[in-house]
């Protein structure tokens, strides 16, 4: 999100330079972790008898799936704002909307973590998919009180989603921390890559259509209709007993033994 903010000027006046230095960026970062310190001799639990399990074992599959539809319709708010903003606005005033929705994230999201850890699951998902889909047909009227109120409806709806996502797969997979958190970033990317293949292919539609609002009329009814199609996972992804043996897997209802999500 900050970075967003940094860049929303420089979009559409200087993209050459700005997807320049963001390729710096990242190769810089890819140096960084090229010049981490490894690891010596084996861990001492393993053996050879032993073989460590692959990312996807033990994943929880409603959150998992939840949390890519959930990046999957968000990032039609986060690829394709900046365009549809500057048409209709200016760069400016799509950073002031990145602003707004950035406030809100670092603001709101830790004073509503406890009312969203102890919400229910099904209504955290129906709270925070409602939001997406509001936001997205109020940013079909392309005012700025409308990419005003859209952005923040889509955050807040975001803030719900993501971390009651986390919890939920926290709650209900057997693997630790860390593996939980990787299998949730990557539904994440998957989500996110989904979104610019098929959503760009939407936006570039309406585009040459003369009508890129009815692009987030439709992003509202897919936040309307796909969240349903989960409710097939609900019966599979039923919680097993877990084994004494087994990691701290077996956590009462909303109760993540102290382990925290992180963006």
């Amino acid at each position: 999100m900050l970075c967003g903010l940094i860049a929303g000027p420089f979009v559409l006046s200087s993209p050459g330079w700005l997807f320049a230095a963001v390729t710096a960026l990242f190769l810089a970062i890819t140096a960084g972790h090229a010049r981490l310190p490894g690891t010596d001799g084996a861990h001492p639990l393993a053996s050879e008898d032993t073989a460590r399990p692959g990312l996807p074992a033990g994943v929880a599959l409603l959150p998992f799936a939840a949390n890519a539809l959930a990046f999957y319709l968000y990032f039609h708010f986060q690829h394709f704002l900046a365009v549809y903003a500057v048409e209709r606005a200016s760069s400016a005033f799509y950073s002031v909307v990145l602003l707004l929705c950035f406030t809100l994230v670092i603001v709101v999201q830790p004073l509503a973590s406890g009312l969203i850890r102890r919400m229910p699951y099904a209504l955290a998902l129906a709270v925070g998919f409602t939001g997406l889909a509001t936001g997205s047909a109020v940013l079909a009227a392309g005012t700025r009180a409308a990419l005003l109120a859209g952005g923040a409806l889509i955050t807040l709806g975001d803030i719900v989603l993501f971390l009651k996502n986390d919890l939920e797969a926290l709650r209900r997979s057997p693997r630790s921390d860390a593996v939980v958190f990787g299998q949730q970033r990557l539904a994440a990317g998957l989500g996110a890559c989904a979104s610019g293949v098929l959503g760009g292919q939407l936006y570039g539609l309406g585009e040459r259509a003369g009508h890129t609002g009815w692009f987030w009329l439709l992003a509202a009814v897919q936040c309307l209709l796909l969240p349903p199609l989960l409710l097939t996972l609900r019966r599979r992804t039923a919680r097993l007993p877990v084994s004494d043996g087994d990691h701290e897997g077996a956590l009462t209802r909303d109760d993540t033994d102290g382990r925290i999500p992180g963006r």
